[in-house]
């Protein structure tokens, strides 16, 4: 790092500096003008070395504070400098001096001047500032007011009570200026070439001049003037030599704009001049040079704005064009999100399709749209038509032969695709004859596969009969159409299966008048529910999973499941109807699909539960609700985030203690979705933690008097034999119940899911 024994300077500058260095109190500015514009630079103009003399003397100011205390053992030493800036760059110190200061970044949410009042208000022994203007001004005198001493740095062209002057001209109130103690304005020359300069004696009337001027200038000092040379480039100047202002305020204010400096910038350019190391006429021409140099610095600015202010015109030219595109593509993105709302709001699935079959020709521009439904049989059901003969609805055609049309070919058969494709020829199951608008045959056509979770669910096929082909612009915004009608069909066809099957097993309900056939389907019935419930769980690394579940009656109301969401994460839950028997067995099922499908759309918790809740209402009885523990488990993270919808708080064991898991949340499936309340938790997992998820049937068995097991109890047995595996746990548990309950009946399904962390 520079020093000012690296450079010639005069050596008042040195005391002066001493001095300056030694004050506890007030604002210290270091001025000059280093921003110069390339015009400037060419005319010959040089940067004024302001940023060197701004670390030089913050060195020295570094040097000149006491000692503070050193940092105990744990803290740090308390900071001899408070340095706030926007960037580090701007104020560069040696390495051995970052333990003396500490930066304060300039940003959010404070502004440049809140940082300063911040900054103030710590009291620091050195308060430096990067850059002084009309905002940072006020705040840095007003910091040096209150006692703090303040160092700072302003571009300018001015020197001396001139800098006081361009503080008032930023706005600053004229009572803040009693603050200010110190002004060191910085300049740099071109300095005579040393190989060609030769002595250059004064004449009289230049003799004269400088008396009149300099009273105090030499009578018999040596001045020289340079011819140019080859090593100067025949320009009489080679190197540069810095040239000083230094004031310093007297004891009364009032009298600061009328105060000489101590070292004037032409008495020291003078005393330069008599030890040679500028030209004389640089002295006699310095308020000429002064004037030259503003006027080529307004000039050279004013130029530049011009340029920036074409540019700028260009540029909000270019922003006008993409703001007429970004609104086209906005509309189109409001309208898709219409769409996508119908889309969710729509429950039936013939009413769906044809939704979606309309809403092409506002997307798109096309006239003519089939969908076809993948059916589990085998067949591809045309579900809806726009454009085509409403003859068409309800056909149903090979699935095979649906989705390879227009699909290319080669050797080991077809190559399905999952984007949209152009294809002109007449859709599958569509005859000649079924051409409408006056037999116009189609110009241009898609293929459009609809896929939800990697599933091809359907197919539509769109057609114009007016555009001769469809943008790209148009293709986007199929495919992302497709992507949310796929999802919105799959619900449906899902929610119209689940009404089919419970409209079947009411009706076969109604024809179980005899106990033998009863028993025979709940039979079956218990057969298939526990067919429903894993026996196999998903082997995740890490984990081990244990579960149990004895109903009251054949079937029962009680549900558990691990579900693989993706590579990193899964999910558990478990969860309660609130009847018994066939009944509950139903809205087991209804809710267990629901959730299965909507866990695979959504990652949150709180959405999948949130949906489940409004499709309940849509399709459950009014007198039946399910109270669900639903959670996802990061695998990577351990981390668990869940949702308790009115069901018993889950243990977790963890250190020899049984800890309930928080979270509020009311019941799915009975109150209005306004009414819905559900906190989504979050925590950690460790290694070792076991998580038991249980319905209210372990805490509720009776004994042989009558007295309930209760909560109590449970969680003290699993506190007691958490060393257990999980598998063990499970086992165990349920036969100390079944103790418990001795003789008595059971009365009410019993689950419980254990989830252990290897």
């Amino acid at each position: 790092m520079l020093d000012l024994k690296d450079f010639f300077h005069l050596p008042q500058v040195d005391a002066l500096f001493e001095q300056l260095a030694a004050g506890k109190s007030g604002l210290v500015i270091v001025a000059g003008l280093d921003s110069l514009t390339a015009q400037a630079s060419a005319a010959g103009f040089l940067p004024s070395g302001r940023a060197t003399i701004f670390r030089i003397l913050l060195r020295q100011f570094l040097a000149a504070q006491p000692a503070l205390p050193t940092a105990g053992r744990r803290g740090r030493a308390p900071a001899q400098a408070l340095i706030v800036a926007e960037t580090k760059e701007s104020i560069r110190i040696p390495r051995q001096l970052y333990r003396q200061v500490e930066w304060v970044m300039v940003g959010p949410p404070r502004s440049y001047a809140g940082w300063i009042e911040h900054a103030t208000q710590r009291r620091p022994p050195l308060l430096v500032i990067d850059r002084l203007d009309a905002e940072t001004a006020p705040a840095a005198l007003r910091a040096a007011q209150e006692g703090v001493l303040a160092l700072a740095q302003l571009d300018t062209v001015f020197n001396g009570v001139g800098v006081a002057r361009h503080l008032l001209d930023l706005g600053v109130p004229r009572g803040l200026l009693d603050s200010l103690r110190w002004i060191v304005t910085v300049q740099r020359l071109a300095a005579l070439c040393p190989k060609c300069k030769q002595p250059d004696p004064p004449t009289p009337a230049q003799l004269a001049e400088l008396r009149c001027r300099y009273p105090n200038a030499p009578d018999e000092a040596s001045y020289f003037r340079a011819v140019g040379c080859a090593s100067c480039n025949y320009t009489g100047r080679e190197g540069d030599v810095a040239v000083f202002d230094i004031l310093r305020a007297g004891d009364d204010p009032t009298r600061l704009l009328s105060t000489p400096s101590q070292l004037s910038l032409s008495e020291y350019l003078l005393q330069l001049a008599a030890l040679g190391y500028v030209p004389l006429d640089d002295v006699f021409g310095l308020e000429a040079d002064q004037l030259r140099r503003t006027y080529h610095l307004f000039t050279s600015s004013e130029r530049a704005l011009a340029e920036s202010n074409v540019e700028l015109k260009h540029k909000l030219a270019q922003l006008e064009a993409a703001s007429v595109v970004m609104q086209q593509r906005t509309e189109a993105l409001i309208s898709l999100q219409d769409i996508s709302h119908s889309l969710v709001t729509s429950a039936g699935l013939a009413d769906l399709a044809a939704r979606v079959c309309r809403r092409t020709q506002n997307l798109c521009g096309a006239d003519r749209a089939i969908l076809y439904f993948l059916r589990p049989d085998g067949t591809a059901q045309v579900l809806a038509v726009n454009g085509w003969s409403t003859e068409l609805v309800n056909q149903h055609l090979d699935a095979a032969e649906v989705m390879t049309a227009g699909v290319a070919m080669i050797a080991d058969g077809a190559v399905a695709s999952d984007k949209p494709t152009p294809f002109r020829d007449l859709p599958p199951g569509v005859p000649l004859a079924h051409l409408n608008l006056g037999g116009i045959p189609p110009r241009a056509g898609m293929r459009v596969p609809l896929l939800a979770q990697q599933e091809v669910v359907g197919l539509m096929m769109v057609h114009s009969t007016q555009k001769a082909s469809f943008t790209p612009g148009d293709v986007a915004l199929l495919q992302v159409f497709a992507d949310q009608a796929a999802v919105a069909i799959q619900r449906a066809g899902l929610i119209d299966a689940l009404q089919e099957k419970i409209v079947q097993l009411e009706a076969a309900q109604v024809e179980l008048v005899k106990k033998e056939r009863l028993e025979h389907e709940l039979e079956l019935a218990r057969q298939v529910q526990q067919r429903l419930l894993p026996r196999i769980f998903p082997m995740v690394p890490g984990y081990a999973f244990a579960a149990r579940c004895d109903p009251a009656r054949q079937v029962g109301g009680d549900f558990y499941d691990v579900l693989l969401l993706d590579a990193d994460c899964f999910g558990v839950v478990i969860a309660d109807i609130s009847d018994k028997g066939m009944p509950a067995a139903l809205f087991m099922a209804l809710t267990r699909s629901l959730l299965l499908a909507e866990a695979r759309r959504e990652r949150s918790p709180r959405v999948v539960l949130t949906n489940v809740h409004r499709l309940l209402l849509e399709l459950g009885e009014s007198s039946m609700f399910a109270t669900v523990f639903y959670g996802v488990i990061d695998a990577t993270t351990r981390r668990l985030t869940y949702v308790r919808a009115g069901h018993d708080r889950p243990l977790l064991l963890r250190g020899g203690a049984a800890l309930p898991l928080g979270g509020e949340g009311t019941l799915l499936g009975l109150l209005d979705m306004e009414n819905l309340r559900l906190s989504e938790e979050h925590i950690s997992l460790a290694p070792g933690d076991k998580l038991v998820l249980y319905t209210d049937g372990l805490i509720d068995v009776l004994a042989s008097d009558g007295k309930s097991y209760g909560l109590g109890r449970l969680t003290a047995w699993l506190q007691a034999h958490a060393h257990l595996s999980a598998d063990e746990l499970c086992a165990e548990t349920f036969a100390h119940l079944a103790a418990y309950r001795g003789s008595a009946d059971q009365y009410d399904d019993m689950t419980t899911l254990v989830v252990e962390v290897v």
